[in-house]
């Protein structure tokens, strides 16, 4: 691994660290049901589901999963397509399942570079911007359209996570020295 590769390891390390030491205040019954940091490819990612999926399920039942599932694979294949991709191969990332009072809240965290950070932030910002009716129509439109990026994805990941958030899909940039972003998604799904 390259000493940028360590770099995004110990970012990321520092940033799981503060999300599993933050106190919530909230009790027992709500907390992390998941923590998860390292590298993600197909193989793992199912590993990381089944987890997750689970606990998930302890928690908030069969539906409850199901839907927590859908959002972490997109958050989770989000990561391997849009992630600065280590000597290795691989892609860093945080990975965080809570229980809240809302519901469940996921956050996922990786490195990217200042042009990902520019067309993710637009992206985001036009998708949180779209009343529900929007976000559903351009949702199937894309989904008809069928056209796929130079990445692989059709852009409905962003999309999905929206349609299936409780709420605007929360994220924020963490600018690096060396002009690298540690980029996190936060999406809570509410339990009905």
């Amino acid at each position: 691994m390259s000493n940028q590769g360590s770099d995004n390891l110990q970012i990321l390390q520092r940033e799981l660290h503060a999300v599993l030491h933050k106190d919530s205040g909230l009790g027992d019954q709500y907390g992390t049901l998941l923590s998860y940091i390292g590298p993600v490819d197909s193989a793992g990612m199912e590993g990381l589901l089944a987890l997750a999926e689970k606990s998930a399920a302890a928690s908030g039942g069969r539906t409850m999963m199901k839907r927590i599932g859908n959002v972490l694979i997109e958050c989770l294949q989000n990561v391997m397509r849009h992630g600065l991709i280590e000597e290795d191969g691989f892609t860093q990332l945080y990975l965080t399942l809570e229980s809240t009072p809302l519901g469940f809240q996921v956050q996922c965290g990786n490195m990217v570079d200042t042009e990902m950070r520019n067309h993710l932030s637009s992206r985001l910002a036009e998708i949180n911007g779209m009343e529900e009716d929007t976000l559903r129509k351009t949702y199937i439109e894309t989904l008809c359209n069928g056209e796929l990026s130079k990445k692989g994805g059709a852009g409905l990941g962003l999309l999905s996570l929206a349609k299936k958030a409780s709420g605007p899909v929360d994220y924020r940039f963490d600018s690096q020295d060396d002009g690298r972003e540690l980029f996190t998604l936060i999406v809570t799904v509410r339990q009905d």
